[in-house]
């Protein structure tokens, strides 16, 4: 809880001061969407296992309560915080044959969100609080050598487990676009678009993982080297936000 309240306080105080008037005509309801780029490092026990920090996309979409800096919303991310990759050949049959057989460790984070944020302002610092789990997942895929990004011939999940979470987040926005002067009763274009900067911590429930090697291969047998701990992770967010 130290860390989380740590996150909250400073930005809370700048987040209030930084706060435009704004009429109460002026405040209508809107949507609030992004996407951009993620990175994430496991701490705790988490790290301990998982040293090397994962890579990933991540999105989300909110509604803004009318007269209110208030918005309430979901969080998808994706990452990889794991990569094997090798070739071999794609049967005893066929030998002539070579496919490329990877290995991806996973997570799947969700979760909803609480945002406070100024509506107006090139500058708009925000704070989250978050709940919502961890999906983490193994999968072993096929296919072509040619083509490292064509559709998978075939693959199969080797270990998943779930893991609920909570946490916060820091973060700011910086207009680059401005549309509202444009938009009337039957224009409803973009409001604005701006650079989304972010830092989340997460505090995850214990949960079962594989690390990058844990699937183990010998005469024709596969074995998982499981690990279990806390699932915390920060993550940092690079990316564009737009406002309805």
């Amino acid at each position: 809880m130290p860390r989380i309240r740590r996150l909250i306080y400073i930005p809370l105080t700048i987040l209030l001061t930084s706060s435009v008037p704004v009429q109460a005509q002026d405040m209508p309801a809107s949507l609030q969407a992004g996407l951009g780029l993620l990175g994430g490092f496991p701490s705790g026990g988490f790290g301990n296992n998982i040293t090397n920090p994962g890579i990933g996309i991540s999105g989300h979409i909110g509604y803004r309560f009318p007269q209110s800096p208030v918005i309430l919303g979901l969080d998808m991310s994706y990452m990889i915080y794991g990569h094997e990759s090798r070739n071999e050949r794609f049967s005893t049959t066929i030998p002539d044959v070579s496919v490329r057989v990877v290995t991806d460790n996973n997570i799947l984070m969700t979760n909803l969100f609480l945002r406070l944020q100024p509506r107006e302002g090139p500058f708009r610092p925000y704070i989250d609080g978050l709940f919502g789990f961890h999906y983490l997942f193994t999968q072993t895929s096929i296919r072509n050598i040619p083509d490292p990004f064509s559709d998978d011939i075939a693959s199969s999940i080797n270990f998943s487990d779930v893991a609920f979470t909570y946490g916060g987040s820091v973060g700011f926005m910086i207009e680059v676009y401005d549309g509202r002067s444009e938009r009337t009763q039957f224009n409803r274009s973009v409001r604005t678009v701006s650079i989304d900067f972010r830092l989340r911590y997460l505090d995850g429930a214990e949960a079962s993982y594989l690390n990058r090697g844990d699937v183990l291969r010998q005469s024709g047998q596969t074995a998982l080297n499981i690990s279990r701990s806390e699932t915390n992770i920060i993550t940092v967010f690079v990316g564009a936000s737009v406002e309805f």
